[in-house]
């Protein structure tokens, strides 16, 4: 949100709302959203996850 209304950063929060999907669909969930089948992860391992998706 911060990208997008305070900076006016339209691309970029595209791009970053991208890599969060992607993340999410593999499956990867930190405690408070973890569901299922899902695989739990830490903040760390779930920022590592997004950048690499985001440089993908």
């Amino acid at each position: 949100m911060m990208l997008r209304y305070s900076f006016a950063m339209k691309a970029e929060a595209d791009k970053l709302e991208a890599a969060v999907r992607k993340v999410l669909a593999d499956g990867l969930r930190t405690g408070d959203i973890m569901q299922d089948g899902m695989k739990k992860v830490g903040t760390s391992e779930m920022g590592d996850a997004i950048v690499a998706a985001l440089a993908a």
